[in-house]
């Protein structure tokens, strides 16, 4: 028996190498062993709440989830937890809020991020409940491909010392022209955007059941104390003009979804902030934004996040 405990034993040295590897190099800090996690995906960032419940909480896709949580506390003098990750669906991103709601830990403040691109009924991911098994399950979490994928690139980035992405640019003179040569009138990253959401974007129909459960949700939060902030962020204006105009998206929003947001605001005494159609402190598309949705992290994210967090921190807002 010890003969074939000692085979065993060295048989498995390949197993325990791999594990100890992943272990190091997996970005999401999943096993609690590192300070931080050096990942914003979904697994993170629910994995950090779970250990350590934040009780002003951030809620959305990509768009939401790259504050710098410092600056966040300079301008409100409170700590907010950033849960939001990209990709996220209404869906996701509803599920999450009432996991976090019905996990049992004090909530003061809730933000949540809507979209006209995430209230798309063509745009419904609904990936929550493999997340939670994933979370649940550190077997599932170890041999997941896409895990393993991230520890390989985690470990190259450590060999190499890659620096992490910041999505901003200093624009040169090449950056404004496009595929022939011709010049453009902004950056290139911000010119090709609309033609990559575009697609989803045509036929464009609101998602109705995932629309009302913001309703339901700001019933939940009134009924439990928490202050509730609706925020639908800024988008550059040649989306507006090559896509929200063009497919009718602007007409809906401004004639059926935000009269109803509004409706639900009094009702439930809830924020309503929209820099998506309605302005933001954004001047410059070209300097602030880095694509047609996401801000430059450097030139205009922290100019959002001082208008965004003042607004919700006015004494005459619902959540301050």
């Amino acid at each position: 028996m010890k003969h074939i405990l000692r085979r065993l034993a060295v048989v498995l040295i390949p197993v325990y190498g791999w594990l100890a590897f992943f272990v190091a190099f997996e970005p999401n800090n999943y096993f609690g062993l590192k300070a931080e996690a050096g990942s914003s995906q979904p697994v993170a960032r629910v994995r950090a709440y779970q250990k350590q419940p934040g009780r002003n909480l951030i809620l959305g896709d990509s768009r939401l989830a790259h504050f710098d949580e410092a600056l966040i506390a300079e301008i409100c003098g409170e700590e907010w937890q950033d849960l939001a990750f990209g990709g996220a669906s209404l869906r996701e991103t509803l599920d999450l809020a009432q996991y976090v709601l019905d996990s049992g830990a004090p909530v003061d403040r809730m933000m949540l991020g809507v979209s006209f691109y995430v209230l798309n009924a063509g745009y419904d991911t609904d990936r929550f409940a493999a997340l939670e098994e994933t979370l649940r399950n550190p077997i599932a979490y170890c041999l997941n491909l896409e895990y393993n994928v991230n520890a390989l690139t985690g470990f190259q980035n450590w060999l190499l010392h890659t620096p992490d992405t910041v999505e901003t640019g200093e624009w040169g003179p090449q950056d404004y022209l496009d595929a022939d040569g011709a010049p453009i009138p902004v950056h290139r990253i911000l010119y090709d955007y609309p033609a990559r959401i575009a697609p989803r974007c045509e036929g464009w129909a609101l998602n109705e059941q995932q629309f009302g459960r913001i309703a339901q949700l700001a019933a939940q939060c009134r009924a439990r104390g928490v202050r509730l902030a609706v925020v639908l962020p800024p988008m550059a204006g040649i989306v507006r003009e090559t896509v929200g105009v063009p497919f009718g998206i602007e007409a809906e929003m401004q004639n059926t979804v935000l009269p109803q947001l509004r409706a639900w605001a009094e009702e439930y005494g809830f924020a309503l902030l929209d820099y998506e159609w309605g302005g933001s402190c954004i001047a410059d598309d070209d300097a602030q934004f880095y694509d047609g949705f996401h801000l430059d992290e450097v030139h205009g994210l922290p100019d959002w996040t001082r208008q965004l967090f003042e607004d919700v921190y006015r004494p005459e807002s619902p959540a301050a």
